[in-house]
């Protein structure tokens, strides 16, 4: 990315910083032209110095701190503003419980709080814009998935101090794999268990479900554009989704109305299991930010993650009995509520001091977005082009890609065709 923005300053572009995207501004509400944008002051201090984020480059940058500002459009305006994975109301139209705000979006520390927060999708919806693929965020395993780092409010990326923004997040994480999950048990945002840990961050091979794109199972006899790949046998055989991240997700006894949130997911483990695994639970991994937790009593663990984690929104009242219920497991050799004896080796947690790491479901790329034709313009509800108005990247809708590589693509051929428009 530093190499792009090298050579779009080069070419004289000028960057206007500390800005969110608003609205779109069209001759008339639903006709005519884009003719450009509105933009609101944001700015970003440092959450520890109160010092205002700069850029390292500075030639082209454009100082501007009116509260909102509007920038006319000559010849158009391309929407590259990433896609809707931070934007809790609106993941939560695909699929209900991401309404959770205590899951962010992938790199929430580097991007801020107006990441990728569907600023593309409202406001092209508000002049007309017509939406594509919004199927597609249920499918691939990428989309949303349970990190195995565990311990910090952003658990997608690898920050450690001295990255400009790791104040943001204020702990690295401890990456503890999948075969870390075997370590402890994981509880809901009232203490109680809702599923094998073991299989908690496993992923299907392919798409979460048959039929869209994924690869059959092995010794499936699979015959491409056949109809018999449809019948209800073949389905059956293909479907390999392990439902962990729905149980993760699920509402509870927590769940209250009238937004019903599954709350905060946590890791429980004791001092003999930190011996077992070696994790580093100290800073940088871990800091007093709400993610880690430790106490000398499981009901202490429970009352300071109820004061200390700022989505947790009531105690966590069975962690005690689910520790026992736990123990006795272990002791017995059989988890008749989750069947994870088959699966993987079951420790006591009873060595003090106990921890509490949080864990993190992520959604971290964007499949769906605004509808666009092959020249990246954006389509309204009659299928009809908007005139002056591009998008590109994750904010478009209906490709099976993300990142730079359709970043790129689209944003030649958007940028190719924009710079074509007659001037207004």
């Amino acid at each position: 990315m530093t190499k792009l923005e090298f050579s779009a300053r080069e070419k004289g572009v000028r960057f206007m910083l500390h800005r969110r995207f608003a609205d779109l501004v069209r001759e008339q509400p639903f006709a005519g032209r884009v003719v450009g944008i509105r933009a609101h002051y944001s700015p970003r201090h440092h959450p520890e110095t109160g010092e205002l984020l700069q850029s390292y480059w500075q030639n082209g940058n454009v100082d501007e701190r009116r509260e909102t500002v509007t920038i006319r459009a000559r010849r158009g305006v391309i929407l590259a503003s990433g896609g809707h994975a931070g934007n809790p109301q609106v993941r939560s139209m695909f699929y209900p419980a991401m309404r959770e705000p205590a899951f962010p979006t992938s790199g929430v520390a580097l991007q801020g709080p107006h990441g990728q927060d569907a600023s593309a999708l409202v406001a092209g919806l508000r002049v007309g814009a017509n939406l594509a693929g919004m199927q597609q965020n249920l499918s691939y395993p990428t989309t949303f998935h349970i990190s195995t780092r565990l311990g910090t409010p952003d658990a997608y990326t690898t920050m450690m101090p001295g990255h400009p923004t790791f104040g943001f997040r204020g702990s690295a994480g401890v990456n503890v794999g999948s075969a870390g999950f075997e370590e402890f048990i994981a509880v809901n945002q009232v203490g109680k268990r809702f599923f094998n840990e073991v299989r908690l961050p496993a992923r299907p091979p392919g798409n979460r479900y048959p039929g869209d794109g994924a690869s059959p199972g092995q010794g499936l006899d699979h015959k491409p554009l056949d109809w018999r790949n449809c019948r209800k046998e073949w389905v059956r055989r293909s479907y390999d989704y392990d439902h962990g991240l729905d149980a993760a997700l699920a509402m509870n006894e927590g769940s209250k109305a009238p937004d019903y949130h599954s709350g905060p997911l946590w890791a429980i483990f004791d001092e003999e299991a930190v011996e077992r695994t070696g994790w580093e639970l100290y800073y940088p991994y871990v800091a007093d930010n709400g993610y880690f937790f430790k106490a000398d009593t499981i009901e202490e663990l429970a009352a300071k993650i109820a004061a200390g984690h700022k989505f947790q929104r009531m105690p966590l009242r069975y962690l005690a009995e689910t520790v026992a219920r736990w123990n006795g497991y272990v002791d017995a050799g059989a988890d008749p509520d989750f069947e994870r004896d088959a699966d993987a080796p079951m420790y006591r947690i009873d060595r003090p001091p106990f921890y509490a790491l949080s864990i993190l479901v992520v959604w971290h790329d964007s499949y769906g977005g605004l509808r666009v034709d092959g020249r990246q313009q954006v389509v309204d509800m009659q299928g009809e082009a908007i005139p002056g108005l591009y998008a590109g990247g994750e904010a478009v809708g209906g490709f099976n890609k993300h990142g730079l590589g359709k970043g790129h693509v689209h944003g030649f051929v958007a940028g190719s065709h924009a710079a074509r428009e007659p001037s207004a």
